[in-house]
């Protein structure tokens, strides 16, 4: 489908608009000169009408019908513009002027008055000139607004060129935008009001696509490091053992830890593909939930043996309903609970609430344990974000971003703080329900 320019479109669409004003008001004026010369022509007549009656009138009443007609003869002598058929009891008694013509002539029949019922007048008018001059209007009219749309068509090209110069410099400058020019944003003020809201989203969307370009780089490098690092355990090992004989029980031993590691990267690309439908928008999908006690019961069951193995405790506290992915809730409170449970301080208790606030439903995970330094409870919920920077142990940094993916799939929010040696760390879901 081919490009219309707008330049084109506002310039006819000005030329259309500029010749259907004229026309209207070309149509009007006709129409006023029009019924201007039509009630002068029908002033003429009945002006005529009117003396010819009342010289009728006056014979009637002496009798004296041929100085009736010699008067009439003198008068329409000397007014060739008027035709006369005078009747009396439908005989003609006067006629004067042409045999007026259809196309150039009005032509009126006029009954008797009731003084005089049995006089009948049909009178004529000469409309050529009235004609002329209508017809010429007509002609001058049309050809004024069309040279006047003509006028405005071009006028109006050149101002709209005017009028889309800043869109011409902006798209100038748009050029000069992109990852080679990191932080560099377009002027608002200078495209006029009008434009101001389309520079302002633009500069917003090039944020966000920085910002996207920037976690992207980031996530990649993270991802390659975090890959890495089993795949280089597994060839290590194998090529150590495949170097020098080995018994069963030691191959045993090598594809055992070799499975482990397999299992780590495969639950690190599971969780990276979760998190990549939750990036693509995807919802969850809710059901009624009477009780969210019971799923945090069934989390803090699953955790038992090692909440037992360092002598920690589980208080449950709070109570609602709501429309949630039960799933995903319970993978969400595995996460923060597991959190929990290796930062915690051995033999203490951890809490957990659920709690309704602003029609919406909060998990809090609290321990007693060391704080988090200042300015990381922001940073927490990142991918591959971890406090302790060695990347050493079974963590790899996913369990809270996929935490932040599940509310976001819930229509929720995440949050943490940490203070006086207690950690909170929390997520919320939207909720149709509350109590």
């Amino acid at each position: 489908m081919a490009t219309r320019s707008i330049q084109s479109s506002l310039s006819l669409s000005l030329a259309l608009q500029t010749l259907c004003c004229l026309a209207i008001t070309s149509a009007v004026i006709y129409f006023v000169a029009y019924q201007s010369f039509e009630q002068n022509q029908r002033a003429e007549i009945v002006r005529h009408e009117a003396m010819i009656r009342t010289l009728y009138g006056q014979a009637k009443a002496t009798g004296d019908f041929d100085g009736l007609k010699a008067e009439l003869t003198s008068f329409f002598r000397t007014h060739d513009e008027l035709s006369i058929q005078v009747k009396r009891n439908s005989e003609v008694i006067f006629a004067a002027g042409p045999d007026s013509n259809a196309e150039i002539w009005r032509r009126e029949r006029l009954s008797g008055a009731p003084e005089a019922p049995e006089l009948e007048l049909l009178m004529g008018v000469d409309v050529k000139s009235d004609r002329m001059v209508l017809k010429t209007l007509a002609i001058a009219l049309v050809m004024v607004s069309l040279a006047a749309s003509l006028v405005m068509s071009m006028m109006g090209a050149r101002l709209v060129r005017r009028g889309l110069t800043p869109l011409r410099s902006l798209a100038k400058e748009t050029r000069e935008v992109g990852p080679h020019a990191s932080g560099k944003r377009l002027d608002e003020d200078a495209y006029g009001v009008e434009m101001e809201p389309f520079v302002h989203q633009f500069n917003l969307m090039l944020e966000r696509a920085e910002q996207a370009y920037q976690q992207l780089e980031a996530f990649n490098a993270d991802v390659a490091h975090e890959l890495r690092t089993p795949l280089t355990n597994l060839i290590g090992e194998a090529e150590v053992e495949l170097g020098q004989p080995r018994n069963a029980e030691e191959l045993r031993e090598v594809l055992l830890s070799n499975v482990e590691e397999a299992r780590r990267l495969a639950a690190m690309v599971t969780d990276m593909l979760f998190l990549s439908r939750a990036d693509r928008g995807v919802t969850a999908r809710t059901v009624h939930v009477a009780s969210l006690v019971e799923p945090v019961q069934d989390v803090v069951e699953f955790h038992e043996a090692i909440l037992e193995s360092k002598g920690l405790t589980v208080d449950v506290a709070g109570e609602s309903s709501a429309e949630a992915d039960l799933g995903l809730v319970k993978r969400a409170l595995s996460n923060l609970l597991g959190n929990a449970i290796q930062y915690a301080t051995p033999g203490s208790a951890i809490r957990i609430d659920v709690a309704s606030r602003q029609e919406a439903i909060w998990f809090e995970v609290a321990n007693d344990g060391p704080s988090i330094p200042n300015g990381a409870e922001e940073k927490l919920f990142e991918r591959f974000y971890r406090v302790d920077r060695s990347r050493t142990g079974a963590n790899y940094g996913l369990g809270l971003a996929i935490v932040a993916a599940i509310a976001r799939m819930h229509g929720g929010q995440t949050k943490a703080s940490s203070h006086g040696g207690k950690t909170t760390v929390a997520f919320s879901i939207g909720a149709k329900e509350l109590r």
